[in-house]
């Protein structure tokens, strides 16, 4: 009986143990790496529709990187995508499942580089985007690791259920119009895209056209939110594609796809 009482004890103690070393591997990176600046990095999407290859991050990459920052190797860390924020952006969540990020990757640099990691990284055929600090979970990455593009914005679905997404790529401008424009723009921050109201986020959410003209950069998408479908379109702005909201249309050119819209809480 001890026998059996020891062994059980044993399994326990060897439970505790692995959570417990599981629970120090996430503090690891923090507790063991100097102050750092962490930015998100992925391949940027070159069209308004389909998929984006991978790029591999290893050493001839981080070679190049720290090249073009002048300074030593970066960290490079794994970590869970953004959480959801309120319950339109869970309802979000709930319904584009499939299609959210599973991942992402971030490189740590020291404070003093921070400025240069922008072209260090566009230098490797990335974007980079600042983030507030370490995620909560994030692990070193050693060795080879793919960087994805992030996945599609999906704004609805089509005749047979299949997600309509649309890639929001840099340089571009979509116009969001209808009723509840703001609150289905609202779950882009869910896709992994950083987004404000300035150049320095994948997404520049702007409300005129001088708020358009402002926000311009080559890195950055632009889109316009607006209620009033007849205004946005007489403004003379440059519109690469206009998800119409009420008529439940995606327009890009002469091109024009139907979908419906998300069911958002």
């Amino acid at each position: 009986m001890w026998g059996t009482v020891t062994a059980a004890v044993a399994v326990i103690g060897t439970g505790t143990a692995a959570g417990w070393g599981r629970h120090r591997l996430g503090r690891l990176v923090a507790e063991q790496t100097p102050e750092r600046a962490w930015f998100h990095v992925h391949p940027p999407h070159h069209d308004l529709w389909g998929a984006r290859e991978s790029v591999v991050c290893d050493a001839q990459l981080l070679d190049c990187f720290a090249a073009g920052l002048r300074a030593e190797l970066p960290v490079v860390v794994s970590a869970a995508p953004p959480k959801p924020d309120g319950p339109t952006q869970r309802s979000y969540a709930g319904l584009a499942a499939l299609s959210r990020p599973s991942g992402r990757i971030l490189v740590g640099v020291h404070p003093a580089d921070a400025a240069r990691v922008p072209f260090a990284a566009a230098g490797c055929g990335l974007l980079s985007r600042a983030v507030p600090g370490l995620p909560t979970g994030a692990r070193e990455v050693h060795g080879e690791v793919a960087v994805e593009a992030l996945p599609g914005w999906m704004v609805g679905t089509d005749a047979s259920g299949e997600p309509v997404t649309v890639n929001l790529p840099p340089g571009a401008t979509v116009l969001v119009c209808g009723a509840g424009a703001a609150e289905v723009v609202s779950t882009v921050a869910v896709t992994g895209r950083t987004v404000g109201s300035v150049a320095s986020a994948d997404v520049a959410v702007v409300a005129s056209p001088g708020q358009w003209r402002e926000a311009w950069h080559p890195q950055t998408c632009r889109v316009l939110v607006t209620e009033n479908t007849a205004a946005a379109e007489s403004d003379s702005i440059a519109v690469d594609l206009t998800v119409d909201l009420d008529t439940g249309h995606l327009r890009c050119g002469e091109t024009m796809l139907p979908f419906r819209r998300l069911p958002l809480r």
